[in-house]
């Protein structure tokens, strides 16, 4: 795969729509002024809470043993970043990097970062005009509340991202950041089925990988269901999270907990559901030929999360960027917990 297939793919809805968001507020002729904000683009974390319904001695854990074949790996990630506020609401930059190993080598792609001015004003267009661009539907939802626009507008950039790997990439593993369930918004069952559908049928196996996650079982939690002395392995928990959730969510994912390498972390994994047991743990072997796997989780991927974050100086260059160009002027807020709690307060609670 050359770098020049994926620098072509550019998402000028992001472009285009973000620019639509930031011209408003010069139209508008409101106040302008943003607060500087901490930096943190925020990960989605899995919520779900399990009863020790089934027994741990009914559970084994399947040894990866076949050394699996070399093949392409696919890593991708975004992440958002606040700007600063307005008085209308505020600003927020978003990103997304794709990183591939192929013949031993590392390559990568960045897209972003989009800039976003989101207001109550705003916040249903920007939401469903990227829906409907990105992912060629027609009906339009409600916008999520306005303090979560960041992240779903994230959301549909990696989709997106993961739909351009889906059509182009063939007989390659996709690693995905998060989980193959659908609860929210974020993962509207049509899209995420349509994404999967198009990676088997370029006979792609995707795995998604979870580095937060609330799920435990048997009355302990994700990084100690797995003894180090098993890796690399797999625990297939599945069938327990189904039995407690299945009436309330959607698995497009067959659910393991996962040690790729010895030591104290281990990951869940979603394997695309339609895959085979037998064909979803070769996957996972193949990932062991093909990539390196440092402290159980794929450089793949690590890479595509550390390329997609905003550093201090970029957000600098981005404020600046939009207070020459928008007349925004740049502003830094009281810190409320500072004043009133001195020392005491604490690091204060940042947008995600």
């Amino acid at each position: 795969m050359e770098i020049a297939e994926f620098s072509q793919i550019t998402p000028e809805n992001f472009v285009e729509i973000g620019y639509t968001s930031l011209k408003d507020v010069v139209d508008l002729n409101l106040t302008r002024m943003m607060a500087v904000p901490g930096l943190d683009g925020g990960d989605f974390e899995d919520e779900l809470e399990l009863e020790p319904t089934i027994e741990k001695g009914f559970l084994k854990p399947i040894t990866l043993l076949n050394p699996g074949e070399e093949v392409p790996v696919f890593g991708v990630d975004t992440s958002n970043i606040d700007l600063g506020e307005t008085k209308e609401g505020f600003l927020c930059a978003i990103r997304g990097s794709i990183v591939w190993r192929e013949n031993k080598a590392y390559q990568y792609v960045r897209h972003g970062p989009f800039i976003f001015h989101i207001t109550e004003a705003n916040k249903h267009f920007l939401y469903n005009a990227l829906r409907q661009r990105c992912f060629d539907v027609d009906e339009g939802v409600g916008a999520p509340i306005l303090d979560r626009i960041p992240e779903h507008i994230r959301n549909i950039l990696e989709r997106w991202l993961q739909k351009q790997l889906s059509e182009s990439c063939r007989e390659s593993l996709l690693l995905w950041d998060g989980s193959l369930t659908t609860r929210t918004v974020n993962s509207p069952i049509s899209v995420l089925s349509n994404l999967l559908k198009r990676a088997r049928d370029s006979r792609n196996v995707v795995l998604a990988l979870s580095k937060k996650t609330s799920i435990s079982a048997f009355g302990r939690r994700m990084d100690s269901l797995i003894d180090t002395r098993n890796a690399p392995c797999l625990l297939d928990i599945d069938d327990v999270v189904r039995v407690q959730y299945g009436k309330y969510l959607r698995f497009f994912g067959k659910i393991y907990a996962a040690k790729l390498s010895p030591g104290s972390l281990s990951f869940r994994l979603d394997i695309d559901r339609r895959v085979s047991q037998a064909a979803g743990v070769q996957a996972v072997e193949n990932l062991l030929r093909s990539d390196l796997i440092v402290d159980s989780y794929p450089e793949t991927l690590r890479l595509a999360h550390v390329l997609s974050r905003f550093s201090a100086n970029e957000v600098l260059a981005m404020q600046r960027y939009v207070a020459e160009n928008y007349g925004l002027k740049v502003i830094r807020r009281p810190n409320i917990r500072q004043i009133l709690f001195g020392p005491y307060g604490g690091i204060a609670s940042r947008r995600v």
